[in-house]
């Protein structure tokens, strides 16, 4: 029976049951909201023939987007709703993520026990499935190019490790670290080049980003480009964000009492994991001599991955989103943990009774965590609740929004992005979110700064407004006395919005 077993088929039996798993979400009900919302309307405006940063703004690599553009116009001869289209493209991307999880850990740790059970933990990430079920995820398509770069460092692929994690820095800036992981690994920590590897990888990774930045080039793009994904973030949005130490703990206190409540056991597990590998690297350096810690450098990957990713984290955390590049991680070395003291225990149980057989008590052990693991996961991915509102409820309110448009009026909605994405509509501007210095920035991108872009907005004379996430803008009351002035107030169960007064001019 076990050797049927074949990686590739239980690469696919991971594949079949994660996906029969994340069908019980319900993910087809989960209202639109947050960042989701702002990536699922950034995908729509793609898909009309839109481009990035020129005719929409976001600040993050546009790949993620781009995935979601593709499942809009694929889905379109179906008739399936643009919202639907996104969640089941990043459901499946999630599907994907947890079966190279399992592939990864197998491969890293020449343990089908520990790969198989870092599979299931990974499939027990409640929070994974919700933030893939409610729209676009740039996180996950970085993690899973990721995921495939560190694959192809382990079977000496350097040219596909290449591709794969500029993928994953075009989904989302920091994956750009598994180019560098890889450069490591292939250079034996930069002290072995002859062999090209390098070179090969280099060629790789500038495949994707010349397409990219053809394209911007072509499309008139590359400057807005360059704007507000490079020097925003350089400039206004990083030095924004910096955590403290102190800052930084308290928040992951926070998301693990919150986000991964349920969870937070295997993130406790996975430090002792860590330890159990590194301390057999250890092992390996004494008997076999220092020179095996660079020769062992692609396997080394799967530790310098999470470790950069977690210094990111050290200067940049927002919320439970943040933490998904780090999910497979802490399932694997959890997964470690647990086979590691399942088999201390088997040993101490021979010890006591040697007529045990330790083989089968380690099987029967680690069949049962297997059991547990499943359980626990569907279990987690049942218990998923769609309170109000649901993803029908926002439906039923963005009509009433809508009926207040004649053909040719126009709409400008900030922070409430739902809207746009439930409705088709398209902004009258294409900032739709200006937080976190955006609104600022505009003083050094358009003319007249924001004050200029905002009586060019007022000359559009959008009919219907509606206002959201404003704490942190600097300009607020500019656009708060815009529509004290011209329009009237109305307000939903689930949103607010202003009516344009007839006589406004």
């Amino acid at each position: 029976m076990a050797a049927r077993l074949t990686r590739r088929r239980l690469f696919w039996i991971v594949v079949v049951v994660s996906t029969l798993a994340y069908a019980q979400t319900g993910f087809w009900r989960q209202a639109s909201s947050g960042d989701r919302a702002n990536w699922d309307y950034f995908a729509q405006v793609i898909s009309r023939g839109g481009v990035p940063y020129r005719d929409v703004v976001n600040i993050k690599s546009p790949l993620s987007a781009y995935i979601g553009a593709a499942a809009i116009v694929m889905a379109r001869p179906f008739g399936l709703r643009d919202v639907i289209a996104i969640r089941i493209a990043f459901v499946l991307l999630a599907v994907l993520t947890v079966a190279f999880t399992f592939l990864v850990t197998l491969d890293y740790f020449g343990s089908r026990r520990v790969a198989l059970l870092a599979s299931m933990i990974m499939l027990s990430f409640g929070a994974f499935a919700r933030l893939n079920g409610g729209g676009v995820q740039p996180k996950t398509p970085m993690l899973l190019f990721g995921m495939i770069t560190l694959w192809a460092i382990l079977k000496d692929r350097p040219f596909t490790a290449g591709v794969f994690g500029m993928l994953s820095a075009l989904s989302w800036q920091p994956g750009l670290l598994f180019v560098g992981v890889a450069g490591l690994a292939f250079s034996r920590y930069l002290t072995s080049w002859r062999d090209l590897k390098v070179i090969k990888l280099l060629g790789g990774a500038a495949i994707p980003l010349a397409i990219q930045l053809g394209y911007f080039w072509a499309a008139g793009a590359l400057h807005d480009f360059y704007l507000w994904n490079i020097h925003f973030n350089a400039t206004v949005y990083g030095p924004g964000q910096l955590r403290s130490l102190t800052g930084f703990f308290h928040r992951l206190v926070k998301m693990m009492a919150g986000t991964y409540h349920s969870e937070r056991f295997f993130f406790y597990l996975a430090a002792p994991g860590v330890a159990v590998v590194g301390w057999q690297a250890l092992i390996r350096a004494r008997h076999r001599g220092l020179r095996v810690l660079r020769d062992d450098a692609p396997r080394h990957a799967i530790i310098i991955a999470p470790t950069i990713y977690f210094l990111f984290c050290l200067i940049d955390i927002q919320g439970g989103a943040d933490l998904i590049p780090l999910l497979p991680f802490v399932a694997a070395f959890a997964a470690v943990a647990l086979v590691f003291a399942v088999e201390q225990a088997a040993r101490l149980a021979q010890r006591w009774q040697p007529t045990l057989n330790r083989s089968q008590m380690e099987t029967a052990g680690t069949a049962l965590l297997l059991v547990l693991a499943l359980a626990f996961s569907l279990g987690e991915l049942l218990a998923t609740e769609h309170d109000f509102p649901t993803l029908a409820d926002q439906d039923k309110e963005v009509r009433v929004i809508t009926s207040y448009l004649a053909p040719g009026d126009n709409i400008f909605v900030h922070g409430n992005v739902e809207i746009l994405v439930l409705s088709g509509l398209t902004n009258a501007s294409k900032y739709f979110l200006l937080d976190r210095g955006k609104d600022g920035y505009l003083d050094q991108v358009e003319a007249g700064g924001f004050s200029g872009w905002l009586d060019r907005l007022k000359a559009e004379r959008p009919k219907v407004v509606a206002l959201e996430r404003l704490k942190s803008l600097g300009h607020v009351r500019e656009l708060e006395e815009w529509v004290e002035t011209d329009y009237n107030e109305h307000q939903g169960c689930i949103f607010t919005f202003y009516v344009r007064n007839d006589d406004a001019r």
